[in-house]
């Protein structure tokens, strides 16, 4: 059988046709988690989303006009409100073909072409010159690279002096608080949604990963709770199938639901975190 390398097992993932239809219509083409403020009262996923794109923003804290890199851009929703409400520069850049095409059509479709721009490439082997952005963000992209020091180390390169990178990212306990079953979970998530690096990212881990990298400066804030009633809510979408999913051991294929069900499980164990990594290139 041929292997399949780990750039294709991240196209394969969102190739998928639970992918395809989770991320398209249920979360409206954005592909991240949604922020919930615990002082609020509940709020839609599409609202949290949002607000997680604003606590975004408010953590990078530049100038407006900034130039910043999207790494794993997705289909631009992203950049693309950065330049509507904050006034940035934003490129994006993904794996996927089908997210630029997607990327690039809205941004035409909402008048900020000139604001942001999208290109296919692997942001472990970025085509832009030393010193180019003022900021780089991840928005849990960071978790699928192939070698995440390499990433790191092109964002501190292509990042100005002083320049600001912001890690919006998943991390988890330490293999030998895991028990068998959550071990197997972990790695078959891991494998077939392709996420390479989610195993290096040890709770506490961040700050070495970035000294290690070139940053300094380097904050991390752990905002699983704020994350948590996203969480939930995918949990319940998928309990009820879970059990037959589990019973066909059709895991594999319905890797998205296995995963909410099987993080939510674990969170009260502290197994799975929802992290803000600041840091700044000296």
């Amino acid at each position: 059988m041929k292997r399949v390398s780990p750039q294709q097992q991240i196209i394969n993932y969102y190739h998928s046709v639970e992918s395809r239809l989770g991320y398209g219509f249920l979360l409206r083409g954005i592909k991240h988690f949604g922020y919930y403020p615990q002082d609020k009262k509940p709020i839609s996923l599409w609202k949290a989303q949002i607000l997680m794109i604003d606590k975004l923003a408010e953590t990078i804290k530049l100038p407006k006009h900034s130039y910043l890199l999207d790494a794993g851009c997705g289909e631009g929703y992203t950049a693309i409100y950065l330049a509507q409400h904050y006034h940035y520069h934003v490129a994006g850049v993904d794996l996927l073909d089908f997210n630029i095409t997607s990327a690039k059509k809205k941004s035409q479709k909402e008048g900020v072409k000139e604001k942001v721009n999208f290109h296919i490439m692997n942001y472990e082997h970025l085509t832009y010159s030393d010193s180019t952005f003022d900021g780089v963000y991840t928005l849990e992209t960071l978790v699928h690279a192939q070698n995440y020091i390499k990433a790191l180390r092109e964002f501190h390169r292509i990042l100005k002096p002083h320049g600001k990178i912001v890690l919006f990212e998943y991390t988890m306990a330490p293999q030998k608080l895991l028990t068998k079953q959550q071990k197997e979970m972990a790695t078959l998530v891991n494998k077939v949604s392709g996420m390479h690096s989610f195993s290096h990212f040890i709770h506490g881990s961040f700050p070495n990963i970035m000294k290690e990298a070139g940053f300094t400066t380097v904050s991390v804030t752990d905002i699983t709770q704020e994350v948590l009633p996203g969480l939930k809510f995918f949990y319940y979408l998928a309990f009820l199938v879970y059990p037959i999913i589990k019973l066909l051991k059709l895991q594999k294929i319905f890797i998205n639901a296995t995963c909410a069900v099987e993080a939510y499980k674990n969170v009260k164990d502290d197994i799975f975190r929802y992290v803000i990594v600041e840091a700044v290139k000296s």
